[in-house]
């Protein structure tokens, strides 16, 4: 049962709770941890510099932005630099919002709001959905935290529509859970409660932390509100775990503090004590002031409730002057008003009153701050109706003025009607000549598009004959060399062996030969290629060379949206294909391995060709480059693009050729 003077306690501390929420609540993005930042640093002073290490800067900035904040911002700067040098806009994009959270994270609402506003310019411009969701998202959060929740609400379910859109399930319950944190600064308690519960089902579901963690300190303060302490202490105790979990200091020093206002409002003073204490340690550790100038001056209302009046002076001092050094307000006006209560009850009605009036002070001040909003308001609208006023005055002027000219102007009416006539007719004639050359210009454009045409059909029957005479020529004679050697084999079962060695090397040397001509020939009779040929075609020399490497796993992949629809022309489609075939044979040939892989993907302006095998690999600074390998960097600069090549000793190779997506296209 709650007695009257328990009552009397949660009613003075409700004001608190209401405070630790709103600082410890909000989701901004879902934030990852690297288990081994040691190792990610190791590869970022390796990578070369292309879109993956822009990816790896975003991942350890995003790291640090939990785990040391201070290092956040050095990362993020330079991912924005190395994409803006490769234009690589989504890699801007995500460094800019990564940006934006550490600003946000500092309080630099300012500086936060700019990044987020570029991270949306580059979402709006590629027509990214993604980007478009998690950007708008963090914008809606700066406008919680400044609490102007109309501006938020409707951008927060934009978010919510963009992440349904593509059906990221993550992403969804994020917005429901800033939606629901939103709904309880509105005082919709019925809505909190079924969106944030909505978003940590999906997050359970999910397995994602950071939204867990912020999931179960929201329900944890609903509990606390609806005096459920036992719930809501529950609740606070799942999230610290998560907190610890990710090493987020300021997030964990909240979950204490939270837990320690529901053991107060129970009457557990000694739980109380110690979760305070743990708390002020954390945000006096991070110097966070904001935090300790809060966790002092509620710690000293609990003590004072308590009746340990010595410490609760001692707590409420520190949280004052904290408050004042750095112009918290709030804080300040909660300080005084405890220390005016706090002398009240050992019955120093001098100094109580002295830390009423300062109380009444502080709030007089704030409340000084709206009356300037408001008087400023009265003095724009006093202006706005001032103005109106003259501007009637001045129609009433005009209107007079207006009706002299018009008796000026009846007279020479009559010479402008007789101007616009003959201007009408003019205009009746050049249109009519205008709309005969337009006509003559599309004639000529369809004449010269028909000729177009024809000299496109007669490339194409010379294409088609000149592939007829390869295949029924050039590969009649090739096929006639294998049949004579081997007929010469045959015949002169008695000769050497390294003759019988060379007349086989011929033969092969041939037959490959005729698989390239058949190579050539197919490309030759399309007029563009799509991916689908390409897999097609890959598919077959695949299950080739797995009847010469029995013992080799071989995959094919294309994870690429646009493919479907993506032609390219027969030239670049024959150098996309002899760069696969060349980038599998030497995997074949020179690596010993156990799985080789060929992967196509994209991103907004690119498809990136990934050949790679978990072969012996080779030290590239120490091994001459081949044919092969001169062969293929020339075909990927014949297809705009770049070659790069990653290998090491013992740990495979792989190829990547990022191709731009107008480059080649039919």
């Amino acid at each position: 049962m709650v007695t009257n003077q328990n009552k009397s306690k949660m009613s003075t501390l409700r004001s608190f709770c209401f405070l630790v929420f709103f600082f410890s609540s909000f989701l901004l993005q879902s934030q990852e941890t690297l288990k081994n930042i040691d190792s990610a640093l190791a590869v970022l002073r390796k990578a070369p510099n292309d879109t993956a290490k822009v990816e790896l800067l975003l991942t350890i900035a995003r790291h640090y932005n939990v785990t040391h904040l201070d290092s956040a911002k050095a990362f993020a700067e330079d991912g924005i630099r190395l994409a803006e040098t490769l234009k690589y806009p989504y890699g801007k994009m995500m460094n800019l919002n990564v940006l934006g959270n550490y600003f946000e994270r500092k309080t630099d609402y300012e500086n936060a709001m700019a990044q987020y506003n570029k991270a949306l310019d580059i979402a709006k411009a590629t027509n990214s959905t993604k980007g478009f969701a998690v950007v708008l998202n963090n914008i809606a959060t700066i406008h919680i935290r400044k609490g102007d929740y109309q501006k938020a609400i409707p951008l927060l379910f934009e978010a919510l529509k963009a992440e349904e859109k593509l059906g990221n399930k993550t992403g969804i319950a994020q917005a429901y859970n800033n939606i629901g944190v939103a709904y309880y600064y509105l005082q919709d308690f019925d809505k909190t409660t079924q969106y944030l519960t909505r978003a940590l089902e999906m997050q359970e579901a999910l397995g994602n932390f950071a939204g867990l963690q912020n999931g179960y300190n929201n329900v944890g303060a609903i509990y606390d509100y609806q005096q459920k302490y036992d719930d809501a202490i529950a609740s606070y105790a799942k999230a610290l775990a998560i907190s610890k979990q990710l090493g987020d200091v300021k997030e964990q020093a909240s979950n204490l503090t939270n837990m320690a206002l529901a053991y107060s409002k129970k009457g557990d003073f000694t739980t109380c004590e110690r979760l305070f204490l743990e708390s002020i340690t954390l945000r006096e550790a991070a110097q966070d002031f904001n935090g300790m100038a809060h966790s002092y001056t509620t710690f000293g209302e609990s003590l004072r409730l308590q009746k340990r009046f010595r410490k609760s002076e001692e707590y409420l001092l520190k949280g004052v002057a904290l408050a004042e050094q750095h112009d918290i307000k709030l804080s300040l006006k909660e300080g005084y008003s405890s220390l005016s209560e706090l002398a009240k009850d050992q019955n120093d009605f001098e100094k109580a009153n002295t830390y009423l009036y300062s109380y009444i002070a502080v709030k007089d001040s704030i409340l000084n701050e709206k009356n300037s909003q408001i008087i400023q308001e009265t003095e724009a609208k006093y202006e706005t109706e001032k103005k109106e006023k003259e501007i009637l005055q001045q129609r009433a002027q005009l209107a007079e003025k207006d009706l002299q000219v018009r008796k000026k102007n009846t007279l020479i009416y009559g010479g402008f009607g007789l101007a616009l006539l003959l201007g009408i007719l003019g205009y009746l004639v050049y249109n009519q000549q205008k709309l005969k050359n337009r006509q003559l210009r599309k004639e000529g454009e369809l004449k010269t598009a028909l000729a177009q045409i024809e000299t496109q059909n007669r490339l194409q029957e010379q294409r088609l004959r000149i592939s007829r005479d390869l295949h029924d020529n050039i590969g009649a004679q090739l096929t006639f060399i294998i049949s004579s050697l081997d007929n010469l084999k045959y015949s002169f079962k008695d000769m050497e062996t390294s003759l019988s060695q060379k007349l086989s090397g011929i033969s092969s040397f041939t037959s490959q030969t005729i698989y390239e001509l058949r190579d050539t020939i197919w490309a030759m009779n399309k007029n563009s290629i799509t991916f689908e040929d390409l897999q097609s075609r890959i598919s077959n020399f695949i299950e080739k060379a797995k009847l010469a490497s029995e013992g080799t796993q071989f995959s094919f992949t294309v994870d690429a949206s646009e493919a479907a629809s993506h032609a390219f022309t027969s030239v670049a489609g024959m150098n996309l294909y002899r760069i696969i075939q060349e980038g599998v044979n030497n995997a074949i040939k020179y690596s010993d391995a156990s799985e080789i892989g060929v992967n196509i993907s994209e991103d907004t302006s690119h498809f990136l060709l990934t050949i790679w095998d978990n072969g012996t690999g080779f030290d590239p600074d120490t091994t001459q480059a081949g044919n092969g390998l001169h062969n293929m960097k020339k075909r990927a600069r014949e297809l705009g693009g770049a070659l790069d090549l990653i290998s090491e000793e013992g740990k495979g190779t792989t190829l990547k050729v990022l191709i731009p997506k107008e480059e080649g296209k039919s």
